[in-house]
């Protein structure tokens, strides 16, 4: 019975073969799409999950707010409270400081700036399930100077050489090489190339310094808590945990400070403060890709389902006859079921091609390492056959059920039709397709045009054409930064340079800044910008009032503040000119004398709003030279701002970017998403094209006798070409009508969380309407051209 079953289907399929390769090809590429976006969900929520004791292990989160209420939410913890929670709470097993810098790694003639090295407790293999492939786990970073490294750099500074036991000089100190790590996995939070044993910190602070006092947050701290220990008494006890060791904590620092635990594994899609390792991903865009994984999915479900039950009554005959012969409604049912299921399980097997084909370039677009492993990932192999087998029933039920209830003398005198209920059924899934498929648009427009916005908008400074030199750690520059600017600026394609602290995009150091002087005062938490007397003019600000900090007035260089207007507004001040003069105290520092107001910019991206500086001479913090140039020959000029740089630092390599796209990496994730949705929506539009390409095909060959009776009666090509066209329009235009609102208020939501984002305006939809309706309409005029040129005569034969 099976192989009568098998033998009727394949010859059903191979009667029908255009309908049958639609079907299959339509079904292939939604579970393809479907499978992709589940393989990056499934990446995304596993992130730190191969972490051993991943579910024991928390990042301690610090909320710190000024006297005058202001918050900062940082990711980092001070050194010393590590130690003091190992002490005052026993259920907490370990605890792991992390310290990310930029060091120069010399080794030989090898000398490199590496950006991923981490100063971490010799705890850190205790907490983290990271593999240290040689060395000892328990005693590789316990001494002063050692220094563990990946596979990857030992490869890179020693060859194929042992490199156990070898030196590093890492800024002009040698350090001895105790062990080799893996790379870690793609889906930890944070990555490295080289490991510092913590120790080697704690001898450079032989003298107190404030990066160990408890308010300078400048370390990443991970606690190990024992299974089965109350995380609300943890949690309770770790919240006024700086109270207990400082007392009134605003005395000491001017702040309030509060510890929280916030689980390893929720960092990479919900964690966005301060001081993040490395940036982290959105949930947002989890169930976003969700969702229209879900969308192209059901859209090539309906087109399977569409032209099932379309052909179905073709089927009739068939059916009478059968039933004349002997056949039970039981072995009918059976029939249409199994025909049903082995299409989509052929439609499976040619997705799970695909999917093996289309994945490199999937992971280049999503900048993934993504792959399908059937028994790894086994669940999503076993949903996707499940999903495959119920398609197939559901989609045959219509002809399994339906047509095995007809009755042979009713089928033999041609009383069977479709009738009205399915017809409405079709055309109401046809207008689900297509308004999904309009709301995808409109959402791939409006993602393209905010990004667009972001990039091009007027920043309040110049980004363009500015060449960043790193200088941290670099005394012999820094303490002769005034010759080497000097020197910078001989060379014809300099314009200006200048050093600063920080550079837009980049995160700055924060302080508590108040109007009168005296620590009681209420103050306001504002980022603290060390510039020197160029740096206004590099970046083309504005000034709003007043002048720039300049070289004319020497008292500038420790009794002058600049603020921008957040910071005015913030400091309680109405206009500009009622700061010139008045006197600003930096928590713990000096009182300098406003000396002027520079209009607002975004020194981070759109996402922000934009927050308070103060700008102040403070030399001890330059980290960057910004410098720029006016010259389209970029290699001659970083040859010979290379040749300035060696005259003052010999030996070390000159570390360069360029400031717009150091900038406009903040929009990466965005540019990503907007790729992917983009190329997704339009597979979403092809399935749904490809749906209405068969059910055209199929209306015009239910119809070939009336457009052939009307060829006869003088009717033109183009009326028949509307007369075939002009249902699928009205489905279209209903389809737009109803999937305007819900694309409005989901892109309106998502457009809330940018702090400066455009306005969604009807031309958007207008255009997401047409191109919608210009698809369909070139999909179907194919088949309905195709119908008006034949040949009256052999329509009028047909059947």
């Amino acid at each position: 019975m099976l192989k009568n079953y098998l033998k009727i289907a394949l010859r059903n399929l191979k009667k029908s073969a255009g309908y049958t390769v639609i079907n299959i090809l339509g079904l292939a590429i939604g579970m393809t799409c479907c499978v992709l976006i589940a393989l990056y969900v499934w990446d995304e929520t596993s992130f730190d999950r191969f972490h051993d004791k991943a579910e024991q292990i928390y990042r301690l989160r610090v909320e710190r707010y000024a006297s005058g209420g202001e918050s900062e939410l940082t990711s980092t913890a001070s050194a010393p409270m590590g130690p003091a929670i190992v002490q005052d709470f026993p259920q907490v097993e370990h605890i792991a400081r992390i310290s990310s810098r930029t060091y120069l790694v010399e080794q030989g003639d090898r000398r490199f700036y590496e950006e991923e090295f981490f100063w971490v407790d010799s705890t850190f293999f205790d907490v983290f399930s990271f593999k240290l492939v040689r060395g000892n786990p328990e005693t590789a970073l316990t001494a002063p100077f050692s220094v563990v490294l990946t596979e990857a750099m030992a490869e890179k500074y020693f060859g194929r050489a042992d490199p156990m036991g070898q030196i590093l000089t890492i800024e002009d100190r040698d350090y001895t090489i105790t062990g080799i790590v893996e790379v870690a996995p793609a889906q930890s939070h944070f990555s490295y190339d080289f490991l510092g044993s913590f120790t080697t910190l704690e001898v450079f602070a032989e003298e107190p310094s404030s990066e160990w006092n408890w308010w300078s947050l400048s370390y990443h701290t991970y606690l190990l808590v024992a299974e089965g220990a109350s995380l609300e008494t943890l949690q309770e006890g770790l919240r006024e945990l700086p109270s207990r060791y400082i007392g009134n904590q605003e005395s000491v620092s001017g702040y309030r400070q509060f510890l929280y635990l916030q689980p390893l594994t929720d960092i990479h899609l919900t964690s966005h403060y301060r001081y993040e390792l490395q940036p982290n991903s959105h949930t947002a865009y989890v169930y976003v890709f969700s969702a229209i994984a879900f969308f192209i999915l059901l859209i090539a479900c309906i087109n399977f389902m569409n032209l099932s039950t379309a052909r179905s009554a073709q089927r009739a005959q068939e059916v009478g006859l059968r039933k004349v012969l002997g056949a039970q409604k039981g072995q009918m049912i059976k029939q249409f079921l199994g025909e049903s299921v082995f299409l989509s399980m052929l439609a499976l097997v040619l997705a799970l091609m695909l999917i093996q084909v289309l994945l490199p370039s999937f992971n280049q677009l999503a900048s993934k390492e993504l792959s399908l492993h059937y028994i790894r990932q086994a669940p999503l192999v076993l949903a996707m056959v499940g999903f495959a087998g119920l398609v197939g029933l559901i989609a045959g039920s219509y002809p399994a059920f339906v047509l095995s209830s007809f009755k042979p003398v009713e089928v033999f005198k041609g009383r069977v039709q479709s009738g009205a209920s399915g017809v409405f059924l079709r055309k109401g899934l046809v207008v689900v397709q297509f308004g999904i498929s309009v709301a995808l648009i409109v959402g791939s427009l409006l993602v393209f045009e905010q990004l667009d916005f972001m990039q091009n908008k007027n920043l309040g400074f110049e980004k363009e054409q500015v060449l960043v030199l790193r200088v941290r750690n670099n005394e012999a520059v820094i303490e002769s930064y005034e010759a080497f600017k000097d020197e910078l600026k001989k060379q014809p394609s300099v314009l200006s340079a200048a050093f600063s602290s920080s550079i837009p995009g980049r995160d700055q150091f924060t302080n508590v800044i108040s109007r009168q002087q005296g620590m009681n005062e209420e103050g306001q938490t504002m980022y603290i910008l060390a510039v020197d007397y160029d740096f206004a003019e590099t970046y083309g600000l504005e000034m709003a009032t007043g002048r720039a900090l300049s070289e004319d007035y020497p008292s500038d260089d420790t009794s002058a503040f600049v603020i921008n207007e957040a910071a005015l507004k913030a400091l309680g001040w109405q206009a500009p000119d009622e700061a010139l003069g008045q006197q600003l105290t930096r928590q713990f520092s000096d009182t300098r004398e406003v000396v002027g107001v520079v209009k607002d910019f975004h020194f981070q991206s759109l996402q922000h709003s934009i927050d308070p500086i103060v700008f102040q001479i403070r030399r001890s913090w330059y980290g960057y030279v910004s410098v720029r140039i006016a010259t389209d020959d970029v290699p001659a000029t970083v040859a010979a701002i290379d040749g300035v740089w060696q005259a003052f630092s010999p030996g070390r390599p000159l570390e360069y970017f360029f400031l717009d796209d150091d900038y406009d990496r903040q929009y990466r994730a965005e540019q990503r998403i907007s790729k992917i949705v983009t190329v997704f929506t339009i597979l979403a539009l092809f399935i749904a094209c490809l749906g209405l390409f068969g059910l055209a095909a199929f209306t015009a060959e239910q119809r070939t006798k009336e457009i052939g009776v009307r060829k006869v009666l003088g009717a033109s090509v183009a009326g028949i070409v509307l007369l075939l066209s002009k249902d699928f329009v009205k489905l279209v235009s209903l389809a737009f009508v109803l999937a305007v609102p819900l694309a409005y208020f989901v892109m309106n939501s998502w457009l809330d969380d940018f702090a400066y984002r455009i306005e969604i305006s009807w031309p958007i939809f207008l255009m997401a309407g047409l191109a919608a309706l210009g698809v369909a309409l070139l999909t179907v005029s194919y088949q309905s051209v195709r119908a008006a040129l034949a040949d009256p005569v052999e329509s009028l034969r047909y059947e």
